[in-house]
């Protein structure tokens, strides 16, 4: 069993039983407690689980909140941002996902004439107000992400077509597919990702073989992973193997990102 899939099933076993022993892990997996301990501890670091003594739970806070989010990999979700708007044509129509990644291609985008955007995020909808015709796709407001989800939302987005869409993760692995901390968002970026002809996961390099709790989709129901440099390289290899088209972004210089900041606003 690879590692991805034996850790999204880590997952399954804590949503269905809450709670999970190294012991009992390794036993059922046939590997040594060694080996589960270091699928705990990344599970924990993704946010996914809280480590406990001898084993661990569901976490209770799922993922960090949007304002922590902001000011975390500023740089590698400028080089992501820019590599993005390179794929956006003017006159397109752009599905935008909630998050501080498709914040940074939103600023990014400001530039391109006669775009159409619609989006799941009052400030990318706020950013854009001034440079494109925005749709706010309606919903509830998640406080965690800012992002809008639900019923309302998963409606209105399964009306739209668009030419490409971008949309945030926070796992990418093979064996789990893209993978988010809820369940209602996953549902809200598996429609975009179904809306568009072409759909581009934006995420920076610590996602990259990470594994978080709800499922989006398979590798190949997305187009491209726009990612940067700082991905660990074996899981680079290992996801374009699996047929995952990558586009690895190279990292700005730090005099760079200030520029286009002051030009933009704030990275985040």
């Amino acid at each position: 069993m690879l590692t991805a899939e034996r850790r999204r099933h880590i997952l399954g076993i804590l949503a269905a039983d809450e709670r999970a022993e190294v012991s009992d892990l390794a036993a059922r997996f046939d590997v040594s407690e060694s080996t589960i301990r270091r699928d705990l501890e990344s599970l924990a670091r993704s946010g996914a689980i809280e480590r406990t003594r001898g084993g661990a739970v569901p976490a209770l806070r799922l993922e960090p909140s949007y304002a922590q989010k902001r000011h975390s990999h500023e740089v590698e979700k400028l080089a992501i941002a820019r590599a993005a708007a390179r794929l956006v044509e003017p006159g397109a129509s752009v599905l935008l996902d909630a998050g501080t990644t498709t914040l940074s291609v939103a600023r990014a985008l400001r530039g391109i004439r006669d775009l159409t955007v619609a989006t799941t995020s009052l400030p990318i909808a706020l950013e854009l107000a001034d440079r494109a015709r925005v749709i706010v796709v309606g919903g509830a407001l998640r406080d965690r992400t800012v992002a809008l989800v639900g019923p309302l939302a998963e409606r209105a987005i399964d009306q739209l077509h668009v030419d490409i869409a971008f949309i945030g993760t926070n796992g990418v692995a093979v064996g789990a597919g893209f993978t988010t901390p809820t369940w209602e968002e996953a549902s809200v970026k598996a429609r975009m990702i179904g809306a568009a002809t072409t759909a581009v996961v934006v995420a920076d390099g610590s996602k990259v073989g990470e594994i978080t709790f709800a499922r989006i989709c398979d590798l190949d129901a997305v187009d491209l992973l726009v990612t940067d440099e700082s991905a660990p390289p074996a899981e680079l290899t290992a996801l374009r193997t699996a047929g995952l088209r990558i586009d690895v972004a190279a990292l700005v210089e730090e005099q760079d990102r200030v520029s286009v900041a002051s030009d933009g606003g704030e990275v985040a």
